[in-house]
């Protein structure tokens, strides 16, 4: 994978410098944005990078990015711009319009209860992806890469299915830069680095201490551990091959993990002693609470009981 200054399609034109209008060469088309990366403000991917899907997974899993993806549809909506009229009929400009994209996901009660915390102003900044898996994303002043600037940012009310169509949720985001959206933005074909669609969302999972004849509450001197972990978007699905590092317990190092069928499992401890014992996952590369198992990003619940 090449670093990403070196293949990046930046737009250099603007207002008072050289036109360079040829049309020879094979130049950069961007289609239907149909994934949104919702980058924190301040984050930046510098130009140096070597633009890598765990390199943006690990930006998933620390929170710095939230990705949207695979819309059903989309719908970009474009404000005008603005021009005075003089009273001898000469026009300028008097304002830039901006615009605004709605992306409308098809993806379930849980996911609809997560957009919501996407509303706001100002608290992210958003990188585009089209249908063919291309970047989308605008140039700092240094050089490197970021989102585009936005301000609003609306989980719409959830639209109720009818008789003729299924439920759904749409979110809208205003970008409100004009420089970076005409000029001070770059291009990234998915054949050169990988398609923006491979990146993938963080899945809650909901831990217990339980086995299949219900609750088993820790006590004093045990050195197993008994959970039930599934995901919380059913409830239903469990999660295979956890391993030690995969979790972060308070009683100290977990020895070993196995799998006792039915989504439950058996964690291997050193004797608890009396206090408040917490179990959760955790990554201790990036020593955050989201973990990678086999390539699904996994976040549990932070699982808390007394110990006696």
């Amino acid at each position: 994978m090449a670093v990403i200054s070196t293949i990046a399609d930046k737009s250099a034109a603007q207002g008072g410098g050289d036109i360079n209008t040829g049309d020879k060469g094979f130049d950069v088309a961007f289609g239907l944005v149909i994934h949104a990366l919702a980058i924190k403000k301040g984050v930046v991917i510098p130009k140096t990078t070597d633009l890598t899907l765990p390199y943006i997974q690990g930006l998933v899993q620390k929170g710095d990015v939230t990705p949207f993806m695979d819309a059903f549809s989309s719908e970009p909506i474009m404000s005008d711009d603005v021009l005075e009229t003089s009273p001898l009929l000469v026009e300028a400009l008097a304002l830039k319009g901006l615009p605004k994209y709605s992306l409308t996901m098809k993806k379930g009660q849980n996911y609809y209860k997560e957009m919501e915390k996407i509303t706001g102003f100002g608290n992210f900044n958003f990188i585009l992806g089209d249908a063919d898996g291309n970047w989308k994303v605008a140039v700092t002043s240094a050089g490197d890469y970021t989102g585009f600037k936005t301000g609003q940012v609306l989980a719409a009310m959830t639209t109720p299915a009818t008789a003729t169509e299924t439920e759904k949720k749409t979110f809208t985001f205003q970008l409100t830069d004009r420089l970076e959206i005409d000029s001070n933005y770059s291009v990234f074909e998915a054949s050169n680095v990988f398609p923006i669609s491979q990146v993938t969302g963080v899945n809650g999972l909901v831990i217990s201490f339980e086995d299949e004849n219900g609750a088993v509450v820790p006590a004093v001197g045990d050195t197993t551990l008994k959970i039930k972990a599934v995901l919380q978007s059913d409830r239903i699905t469990g999660v295979d091959g956890m391993a030690p590092a995969n979790l972060l317990t308070s009683a100290g190092a977990i020895s070993a993990i196995a799998d006792n069928g039915d989504n439950f499992h058996t964690l291997t401890v050193s004797a608890l002693t009396a206090g408040v014992l917490t179990l959760k996952t955790f990554d201790p590369s990036l020593l955050v609470g989201a973990t990678d198992l086999a390539g699904v990003l996994l976040r549990s619940n932070v699982l808390t009981v007394t110990v006696a």
